[in-house]
């Protein structure tokens, strides 16, 4: 008796102690994961985090450095180049002040973004000649750099203060003749730091002179002030300060759910291990107590041991009346049992939308109301062949239906605007006696591109216009695109608009016609926004449409030296077509380019709201290729901002802006989408594979062609790259062109529908937000029922040709399920 209590006891005693030890290994485990993830938390990740924040803004403000270098470079030659101008020199000659002056507005033409550009004439006695203009000079400053330039014979560069305004300014002599001194405010320079960093950091321009520090830029913010990285700029006693911002802050702090999923991962294991340690204490001291204990009698001990091995032989023998098991022959041409597995579930057929109202095009109205079926009301403008579908009548109702509508939501002015096509002065006659008809009053603006409408409607605060444009489309056809309170019509607007016709529900009376200029307003606002740090040889190809009077103008005024290119207004586009993202119609521009060595060329459609480009290479990027150009640049400057793209477009955009940074979001082809999608989000960019691109950054979010090109333009040189360099950056896939395919507008919606009934593509995901499109591993492919003519739209990418082959069979196989016809095409 007294032996089994001992015995217990001895158990009781081991089991505490066991459990003691779990108990103390757990906390001491959980004490340590506690005390690593405390450390990771506020030391090491605090270290690495300010260690980020100071490896950006240094290498920030070393870009910032060499682009103000390249800059004042880039404006010093130019200066210095004027000085060899023969006309300037015998202005400075003679003593026809009329002349000096002519060539002193020349030389500011030069130099658009100088807020003053000088020609000083010096006497026989050099500046202390009283027949000299030296009294010309603002102050002493500009005495001692005329003084210094014509004793060193070299530029020289000083930024001081004038009528409470900081001047940068560039002086370079001429001979003991004059000089040329050229000023830019500190604004210039404070736009070009700001479009190279954004949000990302503020800058301050600091000049040292004698002991005495003034600052010439200031930053906005100074609160992240201790990271801030310093550099010195060639000019003497200038300094260069980046200081970050909170979007640079916010986009490098790094998420720590992933620390503490692990944490709590290891605490979990912890924790689990332990308690089950901790259960199986209960058995394991009494399993000990009896292995040290003898056995009461050896014998038995033994024969128990031979009973449980003669169980387990006989375990192991296979039952008496069981057949052998066969063995598997590899060669036998079976195959070897399968373990049971859950029976196949059929995916469901993926289910189309109903067809969006993008189908109004085809719209017809009833036959008993008289009006003829009107087919060129499209998804996103009125567009058709101008003799057959834009008759005086039509054009006049329509007109009429436009400036009813526009009543009807309280507004009673529109601004009206065309391009060169032959048809356009007839469309405007009719337009007009139905805008005016209504009651509305018209402000004409001329022959003029559809951006610089679009502009107007912001610079003016009018937000309803109408644009008579037929685009990219040839010379036979022409239309309509309409805004009203600062929204582009598209859909259902333009299928109202219709049904107004049907009506005749139109308001009565008589606007007034009145007109006005943009074009010098238009340009004013791009070159006070855009800095193009070098000087460019810039080719630029009008197509004969709507910006050949107002894009050379423009780049010249931006400081590039400009080739033009079928810069003529000519409705009939005798020298190309007037869509200039098909490869094939660059061809004149880039043998102009090669031509005259120019850096870049840059076309323009019919009416100026879509670009392409040819590098100086002769490449002919696409304009997904150039949004991953302004994605990269724009990015940099905004962390973590949105960038838009249609459903045409490379994955790689959607890669790129995800590595940069920033947010991608696909969205329904279409300007007019993509307009009110700008407006309606966060992006600051979008763009079409069909060349529309869309600024929200420093313009208005409209697709501008000619801004677009000075964008492009700015990124280039702020970055001090070339577009060549910069597309070599990027990787690349096969892709297909856009292939249309012909389909009635009556069945198109109907055949998508049905396509997605019938595709059955394994393992790829379905994107429905225009169309179909179908996401492989390694390539995806799109159909699509085109919004602006009877077609169905396709295109395809993939990693390798075999691939694109592939997936374009397999688009092909299932559309010769609904129109064999049709897909023999494909």
């Amino acid at each position: 008796m007294i032996k089994k209590r001992d015995t217990a006891t001895s158990k009781s005693a081991g089991l505490s102690k066991a459990r003691r030890e779990i108990l103390l290994s757990s906390l001491f485990c959980v004490a340590l994961v506690a005390g690593a993830f405390y450390w990771i938390q506020n030391v090491e990740q605090a270290r690495s985090f300010k260690r980020n924040i100071s490896n950006v803004t240094n290498n920030i403000a070393e870009h910032e450095r060499k682009v103000i270098i390249d800059v004042l470079d880039s404006i010093g030659k130019r200066v210095s180049a004027q000085t060899s101008n023969p006309q300037i020199l015998a202005a400075l000659q003679s003593d026809n002040d009329s002349q000096l002056r002519v060539q002193e507005i020349n030389l500011r033409r030069s130099f658009p973004s100088a807020v003053d550009a000088k020609l000083i004439r010096l006497g026989p006695q050099g500046i202390a000649d009283e027949t000299t203009q030296t009294q010309r000079l603002r102050n002493h400053i500009e005495i001692d750099m005329l003084r210094q330039s014509s004793d060193q014979q070299q530029l020289v560069i000083e930024a001081y203060q004038h009528n409470g305004v900081w001047l940068i300014s560039l002086l370079q002599s001429i001979n003991q003749h004059g000089a040329i001194i050229v000023s830019f405010d500190s604004d210039f320079f404070a736009r070009i730091l700001r479009n190279i960093a954004g949000t990302s950091v503020h800058n301050e321009l600091l000049q040292r002179y004698k002991g005495r520090e003034a600052v010439v830029i200031a930053a906005d913010s100074k609160r992240y002030n201790e990271f801030a990285a310093s550099r010195p700029l060639p000019v003497p006693g200038w300094t260069l300060v980046a200081i970050p911002q909170s979007a640079m802050i916010e986009a490098l702090q790094s998420d720590s759910t992933l620390i503490w999923l692990v944490c709590g991962l290891c605490l979990a294991l912890i924790v689990g291990s332990h308690v089950i340690f901790f259960l199986r204490a209960d058995t394991s001291p009494q399993v000990s107590v009896a292995a040290k204990a003898p056995p009461a009698n050896e014998e038995d001990d033994e024969a128990n041991l031979e009973r449980q091995l003669a169980r387990k032989l006989a375990a192991r023998r296979p039952a008496k009346d069981a057949p052998p098991a066969a063995p598997y022959d590899p060669h036998s041409g079976l195959q070897p049992p399968l373990p049971e597995t859950e029976p196949l579930v059929k995916k469901p057929v993926p289910q189309i939308k109903n067809p969006p109202a993008d189908s109004v095009e085809g719209y017809s109205v009833s036959e008993e109301s008289g009006v003829r079926r009107l087919n060129c009301f499209r998804a996103y403008d009125i567009r058709g062949i101008a003799d057959r579908d834009l008759d005086d009548e039509h054009c006049r109702q329509i007109g009429l239906a436009l400036g009813s509508e526009a009543l009807a939501r309280g507004q009673n002015k529109m601004l009206l605007g065309r391009d060169g096509r032959l048809s356009s002065p007839r469309i405007r006659e009719a337009l007009l006696q139905g805008m005016q008809g209504s009651g509305v009053d018209v402000i004409d603006l001329g022959l003029i591109a559809t951006p610089m409408l679009h502009f107007a409607c912001h610079d003016l605060n009018i937000g309803n216009a109408v644009m008579i444009t037929g685009s990219h489309n040839p010379a036979e056809y022409n239309g309509l695109k309409m805004i009203l309170d600062f929204q582009t019509l598209s859909s259902d607007d333009i299928k109202n608009l219709a049904l107004r016709i049907a009506r005749q529900d139109y308001h009565q009376g008589q606007g007034q016609l009145s007109s006005d200029s943009i074009e010098q307003r238009y340009i004013d606002r791009i070159c006070g926004d855009v800095v193009i740090a070098q000087s460019l040889k810039v080719v630029i190809d009008a197509g004969n449409g709507a910006v050949a009077n107002i894009a050379p103008a423009l780049f010249e005024e931006l400081g590039c030296e400009v080739v033009p290119l079928f810069c003529d207004v000519d409705g009939q586009f005798p020298n190309r077509n007037p869509d200039p993202t098909i490869p094939e119609h660059l061809d004149a521009l880039a043998a102009a380019v090669a031509e005259h060595s120019a850096d870049i060329g840059i076309a323009f459609d019919g009416d100026g709201d879509r670009v392409a480009v040819v590098s100086a290479a002769g490449r002919r990027p696409r304009a997904d290729e150039l949004l991953m150009v302004l994605a990269d640049d724009m990015v940099s400057r905004n962390p973590g901002c949105e960038i838009l793209f249609d459903v045409k477009c490379s994955r790689l955009l959607s890669e790129l802006i995800v590595n940069c940074g920033g947010r991608p979001v696909m969205w329904k082809c279409g300007h007019s989408h993509m307009k009110r999608k700008m407006a309606d989000s966060e992006a600051l960019l979008g763009g079409e594979f069909s060349g529309h691109i869309f600024f929200k950054e420093r313009w208005y979010g409209f697709d501008d062609g000619m801004y677009a090109a000075a964008r492009l333009l700015e990124s280039l040189t702020l970055a001090g790259t070339t577009l060549d360099d910069e597309l070599n950056g990027y990787p690349t896939l096969f892709s297909s062109p856009e292939i249309l395919l012909p389909v009635d507008d009556q069945h198109k919606f109907a055949l998508v529908k049905n396509f997605a009934n019938q595709a059955h593509f394994d393992n790829a995901k379905l994107v429905e937000i225009d169309g179909l499109r179908y996401e492989f591993r390694n390539g995806w492919g799109l159909l699509r029922a085109s919004n602006t003519g009877p077609a169905i739209t396709l295109r395809f990418e993939a990693e390798s040709e075999a691939v694109l082959a592939g997936i374009r069979k397999s688009f092909a196989q299932t559309l010769a399920k609904i129109d064999p016809k049709l897909a023999d095409s494909l």
